[in-house]
């Protein structure tokens, strides 16, 4: 799973980059979560939080419970992988699905 997340990871950075994004440039990035269990959505949430890791909300949608973390932070590729991969991590750890990262490319 981290190996296939890694993967993805490099296609983004590699259309971004093809985009104009300047990695360097701190910006907003969200990295989602989803189970049908509130509490697993609750406990994973608070987790983020409690620890300062970002700012997570949960959000209900037709009995899915989807966990938003967003992280302030620059998207080079040692930096974005680091942190996607630990976000794999706590899904795999706290039983939820991880389901994607995303950014507003940033241009110098």
């Amino acid at each position: 799973m981290l190996h296939e997340n890694a993967l993805a990871d490099n296609d983004l950075l590699r259309k971004n980059d093809a985009a104009g994004d300047d990695f360097t440039k701190p910006r907003d990035v969200d990295f989602a979560f989803k189970t049908n269990e509130r509490s697993r959505a609750e406990d994973i949430c608070e987790y983020i939080n409690g620890k300062n890791l970002g700012s997570a909300t949960v959000q209900e949608s037709e009995g899915t419970f989807w966990v938003v973390a967003v992280i302030h932070m620059p998207i080079t590729q040692n930096v974005l992988c680091n942190v996607s991969a630990f976000m794999v991590c706590l899904s795999r750890l706290f039983q939820v699905e991880y389901d994607c990262g995303g950014s507003i490319i940033q241009k110098p």
